[in-house]
């Protein structure tokens, strides 16, 4: 007599899923959006800032070191905040019905587009401002300086993936895609960071050799030689730092909270 295959442990998460979303599909969200800003903040923190997780396990702070308080600030604001309103926001979207198929993508796409993206834009900085303890014309002077470049750039990686998100997504399962976009987008930077990093050792090795050379041997090609090696090392360290502010608090929302 045949016996009937256990499914795997990934179909019967996902059969959960699934399931949960049926029941509680607002819960579900939330609960998802939650789990998925911690971890992006937690490739943003480790993978692209290099903090250390350790350092703070064993007490110490600065800017090198893990931030919990950071990570909560996000997970609240993902669970509590945006989760509940992207759920509403693109169940309204499924209302919207036109004859044609490209009329109705693009009534979603200009809606989402340029009513609820500038909005979010807008409401990250401004909660997460908020929950830092920060003044009201702080909060006000942050989103000035940040609001129009942030937005153009959330456009840029989150308008393409909304046209596919609408036209071959069902509806229940497009929070979740952006979010991944989203989530793969910090892994992206962090391996960019990690392959970066390997450049700058390998650019500070050369120049200390050049430098080396440079003493042992002075002449003109030597301080050529120490003249790149110093411009490779500028160029690293330059990239290191856009990188880092890539990740940071508002780069995980900008990631994480379109809809």
């Amino acid at each position: 007599m045949s016996t009937i295959p256990r499914p795997g442990i990934f179909a019967r998460l996902w059969t959960s899923y699934t399931s949960s979303l049926q029941r509680n599909p607002l819960r579900t969200k939330m609960v998802q959006s939650g789990v998925l800003f911690i971890s992006a903040d937690a490739v943003a923190q480790m993978g692209i800032e290099g903090r250390r997780f350790g350092g703070w396990v064993n007490g110490e702070e600065g800017e090198d070191v893990w931030d919990p308080m950071r990570t909560a600030r996000l997970s609240l604001y993902g669970t509590a905040v945006f989760a509940p309103l992207a759920h509403f926001w693109l169940g309204g979207l499924e209302r919207i019905r036109h004859a044609s198929k490209i009329a109705t993508l693009a009534n979603k796409l200009v809606l989402d587009i340029f009513i609820w993206s500038p909005f979010v834009t807008f409401m990250f900085p401004t909660t997460l401002g908020l929950l830092e303890g920060r003044s009201v014309d702080e909060v006000q002077k942050k989103v000035a300086l940040g609001w129009f470049p942030t937005w153009q750039k959330a456009v840029c990686v989150f308008g393409p993936t909304q046209v596919l998100n609408f036209t071959f997504i069902p509806p229940q399962h497009r929070l979740a895609t952006v979010q991944s976009v989203g989530l793969c987008w910090n892994i992206f930077l962090s391996w960019q960071n990690n392959k970066n990093n390997k450049a700058l050792a390998e650019a500070s090795a050369r120049l200390v050799e050049a430098q080396v050379h440079n003493v042992l041997d002075h002449g003109v090609d030597t301080e050529e030689e120490v003249e790149k090696a110093q411009e490779d090392v500028r160029e690293a360290v330059e990239r290191k730092d856009r990188m880092k502010k890539e990740g940071g608090e508002l780069g995980v929302g900008v990631r994480m909270g379109w809809s």
